[in-house]
């Protein structure tokens, strides 16, 4: 008796903790709050590269495509901005150091270089910023936060197909080293294996509970 409680016990700790629960409706996940952030963020440091590229782009391609990418990213902001005051999330006011070394990096550039420049680095992040809105907009069960997702989805795939319609993004632009953020640190692999490790007993207990026929007593010679 004691052996099959604690297997049963194991089964039901691994159920809960290897299977994600649900948020309850209009609960905020992490993943909201991550796709706002990173949104405004990026706005801090695209929003003047755009405006830069377009005055200063050699291509007129670019230079239409970054004045298009500016407008955007303005009405992106406001729209941002309503979504989170809604939901009470807290937005950033500067821009990563990593966006700060893109921008810099773009601007000290010219020429071709400063086009090309511009349009792959914008465009490797905007292929992320869309992964992101494409999971938040069918995970989160908060309405508010669903329909702005549908509009960062919308407008971050409408500012990938401009930048590859100036003929100068790169096959490889989208692929970008994962950020600090995105990397899994040892305790999320120590949690990963304790989870596994859980749900591996739990299973073996549960099918030796539920599929071990009981034993019948040995019937007394006569």
């Amino acid at each position: 008796m004691p052996l099959r409680f604690v297997a049963l016990f194991a089964a039901t700790a691994a159920l809960v903790l290897g299977a994600a629960l649900p948020a309850a409706a209009g609960e905020l996940q992490q993943t909201d709050r991550t796709l706002m952030t990173r949104l405004k963020q990026h706005s801090l440091w695209a929003g003047p590269a755009s405006t830069l590229a377009a005055e200063r782009a050699g291509n007129r391609r670019v230079r239409d495509v970054a004045g298009l990418i500016a407008d955007d990213q303005a009405r992106l902001d406001v729209a941002l901005r309503a979504a989170a005051d809604r939901v009470a999330v807290t937005l950033p006011a500067e821009p990563t150091d990593q966006e700060r070394a893109w921008a810099d990096e773009i601007a000290a550039d010219s020429g071709d270089e400063f086009d090309r420049a511009y349009v792959n680095r914008l465009r490797a992040e905007y292929g992320d910023l869309f992964a992101l809105a494409s999971d938040v907009r069918a995970g989160t069960r908060d309405d508010d936060v669903r329909a702005f997702a549908q509009t960062a989805v919308d407008t971050t795939l409408g500012h990938l197909t401009l930048l590859e319609s100036t003929g100068l993004a790169e096959t490889t632009s989208l692929l970008v080293p994962a950020t600090e953020d995105d990397t899994l640190g040892g305790g999320d692999l120590a949690l990963g294996a304790v989870l596994v490790a859980l749900a591996t007993v739990g299973t073996f207990g549960l099918l030796r509970l539920l599929g071990s026929p009981a034993t019948t007593p040995p019937r007394p010679r006569r």
